[in-house]
């Protein structure tokens, strides 16, 4: 069980490409096939300087971690068993395009329990995660908040 003294652990860094192909899976996952998210012809005639991110690109992380989504409830304490994944927020500050590559940096930021509804506790893990891109610009920030149920 997560408590406390984890807040202001740093998780091992990931870094990733954004590949062409994944945008475009990505952009299926969600119903849309519009050939921005593809073709560079496509989003040069929309606009864009390159092939555009999809805005849950960074749900890409977990396919890098070592271990995946194990990987990294293991690196926070949790059990996967008993982990849910409350909700997630993200906040843009450059563009992220195919062909860049992302580092991430995550670091715990809270750590609380409280009684849920039918009795037994839950622990909120909030983990704020930074992208980089490979020219050291911070491209995304992003909070987390995992449940971990009670035993």
């Amino acid at each position: 069980m997560i408590d406390q003294s984890a807040v202001g652990t740093e998780l091992a860094p990931v870094s990733f490409p954004i590949d062409r192909s994944k945008l475009a899976e990505l952009a299926k996952s969600f119903g849309d096939d519009d050939p921005v998210w593809w073709d560079p012809d496509a989003a040069q005639t929309a606009g864009f300087d390159g092939i555009p991110a999809t805005p849950t690109v960074t749900v890409l992380i977990s396919h890098w971690r070592s271990g995946g989504v194990t990987g990294l409830t293991q690196a926070i304490g949790a059990d996967l068993a008993r982990v849910l994944h409350g909700e997630v927020a993200w906040e843009y500050l450059a563009p992220v395009r195919a062909g860049d590559e992302l580092t991430a940096r995550q670091v715990i930021k809270d750590v609380s329990t409280r009684e849920g509804r039918r009795g037994g506790a839950m622990t909120f893990i909030t983990i704020d995660t930074e992208f980089t891109n490979q020219r050291g610009e911070l491209a995304v920030r992003r909070t987390d908040t995992l449940i971990e149920r009670g035993a």
